[in-house]
Parts: structure tokens; C-alpha cells; sequence
């Protein structure tokens, strides 16, 4: 299954803040760890956005593997994860079109 992770760092969290939770959690090897319970995992920050905002797609067979995450930086960051679906756009146009109004 396919999720969406959002980080919204705290007001209070510093950059240092930020950068040293970053450092930790490389030099636990929890990058590595969390990769192996993911068929997938990328993210995304969004530029020039004070607080800093960033976007977890993971794909995963164990939706437990997503508190790994918002367990770690959760000091730092606000994080809400949603079950994500991908579907192309011109899908979405033929269902609307199928809406009968009655």
C-alpha cells in the first residue's frame, strides 16, 4: 500500500535542532532499517517554505513502519500520514462524467 507522509516542522524546532535529529538518525542506521520494511520510500521538501515542510510517498506492506518516522522527529515536526491511491487525471474526468443527476 501507498502512503503520504507530511512533516511541518514545530515553530519551536531550530534548524540546528532539525539538522542534529537528521545526523542521529543516520548514524543509528535508521535510514537503513526503515528501507527494509519499504518496497519504496522518497521525499520531497517544499523550497523557501519557513517552517520547513516535507512529503513522504512509501510504499509498504506494513503500515506499522510509518510510527518509525513520527516516533523519531516527532519533537521537531507535526506529521500526518494518509493511504495514498495513484489514478491519472483523465480517469477521474471519465468518472465525473458517468454522474447521472437525477
Amino acid at each position: 500500500m501507498w502512503y503520504i507522509s507530511i512533516f511541518d516542522a514545530k515553530e519551536n524546532a531550530t534548524q540546528k535542532d532539525i539538522e542534529r535529529l537528521r545526523e542521529e538518525w543516520l548514524n543509528k542506521g535508521k535510514d537503513q532499517e526503515l528501507a527494509k520494511k519499504c518496497h519504496s520510500i522518497e521525499r520531497y521538501e517544499v523550497l523557501g517554505k519557513t517552517p520547513l515542510k516535507v512529503f513522504f510517498i512509501i510504499e509498504t506492506d506494513n503500515p506499522n513502519v510509518l510510527n518509525i518516522l513520527s516516533r523519531y522527529f516527532g519533537d521537531a515536526w507535526n506529521c500526518i500520514t494518509y493511504p495514498i491511491t495513484k489514478r491519472e487525471i483523465l480517469e477521474e474526468l471519465k468518472e465525473d462524467h458517468t454522474i447521472i443527476g437525477g
